[in-house]
């Protein structure tokens, strides 16, 4: 029975680690991500976030998309990101709910774009966010090591 259960502790450990590359055929982008990392939780709300490249016709976009949920009836509200004092341009996806397990979560989806640099950075010192929400201020870095992952694997993705 241990031993199954430290088979099933090291593919977790796995899974986190794994690098998600998906190409889709209608559009023709190919996305290199990996596994979302929580880089904040309290009483109201949990954050996470992924590095994200997406490439086409040879050109490349940077970004950490990222998910924000609230447990409680109020759905969060973004309005603004910021890093190390500086504005980060967020678009916001869609607010949905989900994490349905005993009722649902109310949650905002959307995308920080960052610039080559930013994210070459990023995989050196991780990502400090400040998120500014209407319901909520949330703070939390996304660690250096899934952008160096992501780099590592556009590195060499065909």
């Amino acid at each position: 029975m241990w031993r199954a259960l430290l088979f099933f502790m090291s593919l977790s450990g796995c899974i986190r680690d794994q690098v998600l590359v998906t190409r889709d055929a209608w559009t023709g982008h190919q996305s290199v991500t990996v596994q979302e990392r929580e880089i904040f939780r309290d009483g109201d709300a949990i954050l996470v976030a992924r590095p994200t490249i997406i490439v086409k016709d040879g050109r490349a976009g940077y970004a950490v998309l990222t998910n924000l949920r609230r447990r409680d009836a109020n759905g969060p509200r973004i309005d603004k990101v910021t890093s190390l004092g500086h504005d980060m341009r967020y678009l916001r996806h869609d607010r949905l709910r989900t994490h349905c397990i005993d009722g649902c979560q109310a949650a905002e989806i959307g995308a920080i774009h960052l610039s080559e640099a930013t994210f070459r950075a990023a995989a050196r010192t991780g990502l400090p966010l400040r998120v500014w929400g209407q319901r909520g201020r949330y703070e939390g870095i996304v660690p250096a090591e899934a952008f160096a992952r992501v780099l590592a694997q556009t590195a060499t993705a065909p």
